[in-house]
């Protein structure tokens, strides 16, 4: 009688639990989605525009990049020794002219991006140009082709040297063709006048950065980028306006103008479309970058599967509730926990078992345990194992390649990653053997392959297309690269930890190999027969390049001499590893005592770093970033002593300016070196004549003591440098216009007022 009773209340108490269950599942379920639900779009936002920032400010690098190559290339035209006698001789031969004319196609050509160059000469009024068209030659300034460059010319003084100025315009003497380009000035002015005196322009074409502005294919999509100025001028053609449009009257570039200092985004209406706008603070060069996104392409997918994931939240609850409902009459709470704590219980033992059988097995390997086979083959009995030790075996080390990202990215997933990957391995290896894998830790996973019966041959094409399809299958199913290393036939378990020692040197063969690797370690053990030889020529090419900073150089030969040790064991790589270390310290050491560095770059590349490194990039990776640095420290001391040259210089026009011997030979012998070197490496680094540096020099000195002195124009000339009073007149009225007595005049009564 007592049974239905504690049957029933059995059934209520489960029931109970069952429900409470349930309903905190439900709302933890309809809290979670509704939070979801209000914050999705906001985190799709914010994710899009970093992924637009991201994209933009790489476009910011490119104009940075392409400004910088437009200064050096023009700088380098200027200062071209060819091409100054386009600029300075007004009737220059033909065949410096020729010369000349190849320099600037050469310099062209060296940059694909280029449209066109041209070189302004003010005394003969000619333009000549290099261009990809039909327009290569000379051009007189009346008759030339490009109207607007004779509009910036005509006002050089509103745009700063060495930046791009965007702009439109039509080339061609009959058939005209319209195009845009970005023009850059390196110009001289002499005396401050208001025309140039000579001009180099570059004119690199605007292809070039609407290709990484815009992708290739166009934008179905309607995604739009594109850099405007602070005005909302816009300085990239895009697929919908031309360069140059006028942006400022539309709402949504009004409020990026109003943001002056900022990079940020918003979300406003464009050509009717509700869109996504991302946008950087002006770089540099004032410039803005923006990009529209429409909205649709952020939330269309995201809504889908949002209501997807709720249809099935809500399908998956009732369902649930359905069947825990009906089922729930005919469970009982002690039938539950009774096969609740068997189902633990038998967990347990076989969760323990397996990790016994792990650490037996692994102990064997590393030569910890007995390697009786008597007493072994008892142990793999108990463990359940298939393994048969009198049959030959074959170990197989599975190494995860990229094992340090994988680690850092998925820690708590990589126990379960290798258990997978030990499973796929054994089922695919099963067909053919009797198969254990053993965890060694860390990226290595251990296979033992038995052979079943001892009077199958060992294939080794067998083997190989066994690993390929392992390798197949681990990629598929879990997404990782893995390398295999195997051994060959062990006919005994006692050879087990020699064959485990040499599978784990020869796969550090994967360094030149590369992930994905198989390798055989008979292979890399017949490689120790070989002697290996340094290359001490090498080397000494090698500290020879890294001395003058060449960077190219130095990384070639490092990868030669590196390249070499494929064919030996890995011990030879560790060797030339460490000597080029210890040689390249001793470098930097002779360079920090002959005062090349300021501060010398640490560097180490230790044997620990290189054991833990998977491909030769890795291994190339510091030595080729210390070359850079050195390559750049080095040119930085050179560009160093070019100013203090140039300091030098200065300091002796500002001390001897009143000394009317004062002159270009005068400064040679100061400095202890040729007039003629001294004046072609000072107009070389600055772009001027010592002897306007001079005059310069005094006729400011000049115009002081005539504002400032109650000296005499006999006694100014005089201390001032001018050999007569006569020649200063001439000197101070052709530089400024009127007399040094109606100069002194104009300022004093300037004083008075």
């Amino acid at each position: 009688m007592m049974t239905v009773p504690e049957s029933r209340e059995h059934k209520k108490v489960y029931i109970r639990i069952l429900m409470s269950f349930i309903g905190c599942v439900i709302l933890t379920l309809l809290a979670t989605s509704t939070i979801l639900y209000m914050n999705f779009e906001d985190i799709a936002l914010k994710q899009v525009y970093h992924a637009n920032s991201n994209s933009l400010v790489q476009i910011k690098n490119e104009v940075s990049k392409m400004t910088e190559t437009a200064t050096s290339l023009s700088s380098q035209i200027y200062n071209d020794s060819a091409v100054s006698k386009l600029l300075y001789y007004e009737n220059p031969n033909i065949y410096d002219a020729i010369f000349a004319q190849q320099q600037l196609d050469n310099y062209r050509a060296s940059l694909p991006f280029i449209e066109s160059i041209y070189v302004y000469n003010a005394k003969s009024k000619q333009f000549y140009i290099s261009s990809h068209s039909m327009r290569n030659g000379i051009q007189p300034k009346a008759g030339l082709d490009d109207e607007g460059i004779l509009n910036i010319f005509n006002n050089f003084k509103k745009y700063k040297p060495f930046q791009p100025i965007p702009r439109t315009y039509n080339i061609g003497s009959i058939e005209k063709t319209k195009v845009s380009s970005y023009t850059y000035l390196c110009y001289s002015v002499i005396n401050d006048n208001d025309f140039l005196n000579t001009a180099v322009v570059v004119n690199i074409a605007d292809s070039w950065l609407t290709q990484r502005v815009e992708p290739t294919d166009g934008n179905p999509a309607g995604e739009q980028t594109f850099i405007m100025n602070q005005d909302g001028i816009l300085y990239s053609k895009n697929w919908i306006k031309p360069i140059l449009t006028d942006l400022s009257d539309l709402s949504y570039i009004q409020k990026i103008l109003t943001d002056t200092d900022s990079s940020s985004y918003f979300v406003d209406t464009v050509n009717g479309v509700r869109s996504l706008i991302s946008y950087t603070s002006p770089d540099t060069l004032g410039w803005r970058y923006v990009r529209i996104t429409p909205y649709g392409n952020i939330t269309h997918d995201i809504s889908k599967m949002r209501f997807r994931t709720l249809y099935i939240i809500g399908g998956i609850l009732l369902l649930g509730l359905c069947v825990s409902y009906i089922y729930s009459h005919r469970v009982y709470l002690p039938f539950d926990k009774v096969l609740r704590k068997f189902k633990t219980l038998e967990a347990e033992k076989r969760d323990h078992q397996y990790i016994l059988k792990q650490d037996f097995l692994r102990n064997t390997i590393l030569g910890r345990e007995t390697n009786l086979s008597g007493v072994i083959q008892e142990k793999l009995q108990y463990f359940e194992s298939k393994l048969i030790v009198d049959h030959p075996s074959c170990l197989v080390l599975l190494k995860i390649d990229q094992y340090a990202y994988w680690l850092e990215h998925y820690h708590g997933d990589l126990k379960l990653m290798k258990y997978a990957i030990m499973n796929i391995s054994a089922e695919i290896a099963s067909s053919t053997f009797n198969v254990e894998t053993i965890d060694m830790g860390e990226n290595h996973i251990l296979l033992i392959l038995n052979i079943r019966d001892p009077l199958q041959e060992h294939n080794q094409e067998a083997m190989l297309d066994m690993m390929h399809e392992m390798q197949t299958s681990i990629l598929n199913h879990i997404k990782l690269s893995v390398s295999f290393t195997a051994s060959p036939m062990n006919e005994s378990v006692e050879q087990w930890t020699g064959a485990y020692i040499q599978i784990m040197e020869a796969s550090m063969h994967r360094l030149f190999k590369g992930h994905g690797s198989i390798i055989f370690s008979q292979d890399i053990m017949n490689l120790k027969s070989k002697e290996y030889v340094f290359p001490a020529h090498k080397e000494k090419q090698l500290s020879e390049s890294i001395m003058k900073g060449s960077m190219d150089e130095s990384q070639s030969i490092f990868c030669v001499i590196v390249s070499e040790t494929e064919q030996y064991p890995f011990a030879v790589l560790q060797l030339v590893i460490s000597h080029l270390t210890i040689t390249i310290n001793n470098i930097l050491r002779s360079l920090q005592k002959n005062n090349a560095f300021i501060v010398t770059p640490d560097f180490d590349m230790s044997v620990s770093s290189l054991n833990q490194a998977e491909t030769m990039e890795e291994i190339h990776l510091p030595f080729f970033k210390l070359f850079e640095d050195i390559s750049r420290m080095l040119e930085e001391k050179r560009s160093t002593k070019h100013e203090d040259f140039v300091n030098k210089v200065h300091e002796i026009v500002a001390q001897h300016y009143s000394d009317p011997n004062l002159s270009l030979n005068f400064i040679a012998d100061q400095l202890s070196i040729s007039p003629i070197y001294l004046s072609r490496l000072y107009k070389q680094l600055t772009v001027n004549s010592l002897s306007d540096v001079i005059g310069e020099m005094r006729m400011n000195k000049a115009k002081e003591l005539l504002r400032l002195s109650e000296y005499t124009v006999s006694e100014i000339a005089e201390k001032t440098g001018f050999t007569n009073s006569s020649y200063f007149y001439r000197i101070f009225k052709k530089n400024n216009g009127i007399t040094p007595n109606d100069y002194r005049k104009n300022t004093q009564a300037a004083a008075d007022h």
